[in-house]
């Protein structure tokens, strides 16, 4: 595995982690939110988080532990996950999440429905955005709308950029992302996304900075609009 994707790994367990502690920008916390929902793995693993900090808290005091304790907690709340949450209604809460208009629960209170006027606004070809107002200094909440074969233009970010894909999928230098996948970009690293063929992609992302559209054509527009 390559140092960056090393990278990446690393983000999303301390976005996981994070929100298991309460530690996320609002933004974020969203975005986790709709991805767990739409996720069972990751919901999986993010209420382990929390069961384990509850029982570190529950028995703080030092003691010693025998060799294979920590494997037998983790068996041990695994187990509980498979009686308290099976597969079927996980499968029923997405399912009913399917049915509602627009977007997954987590992200239906801040969006416009999809075939409003209104919040949508056209930035290139085959590509619209509505931006999201969390009251913050700095980063940016953004749904992307990208019709069927269409790319966003080559560009890189001054921070982190975390991308949860919300229907359709697409395609950049580091791989291929669908439904509920979540796609990180590092700080200063350059992709160019294309959406799948098939339908229409709409994406969430969260950007820590700036982005900074690259190329030829991209470093002339920056120019216009800075």
């Amino acid at each position: 595995m390559t140092a960056q994707l090393m990278d990446k790994d690393q983000i999303f367990e301390a976005l996981l982690a994070d929100y298991a502690n309460g530690l996320l920008s609002r933004p974020l916390e969203i975005l986790m939110e709709t991805h767990l929902a739409m996720n069972p793995d990751s919901a999986r693993a993010a209420r382990m988080m929390m069961q384990i900090g509850g029982w570190i808290l529950e028995n703080s005091e030092p003691v010693s532990m025998s060799e294979g304790s920590w494997q037998n907690l983790l068996d041990m709340i695994a187990e509980e996950e498979e009686e308290s949450y099976p597969a079927a209604a996980h499968q029923q809460q997405v399912a009913e999440q399917d049915n509602m208009p627009g977007f997954p629960r987590p992200l239906a209170d801040y969006m416009p429905a999809l075939d409003s006027p209104d919040g949508w606004r056209r930035i290139g070809l085959g590509l619209q955005e509505c931006k999201l107002d969390f009251g913050l200094a700095s980063g940016q909440a953004t749904i992307y709308r990208i019709a069927p074969g269409s790319g966003v233009p080559s560009h890189s970010h001054d921070g982190n950029e975390v991308t949860l894909v919300l229907a359709g999928g697409f395609t950049d230098e580091n791989g291929t992302y669908g439904p509920g996948d979540i796609a990180i970009q590092a700080s200063g690293t350059e992709h160019r996304p294309i959406a799948d063929d098939d339908g229409e992609c709409i994406v969430f992302a969260v950007n820590e900075g700036s982005i900074q559209l690259t190329g030829p054509i991209g470093r002339v527009l920056n120019l216009l609009v800075n």
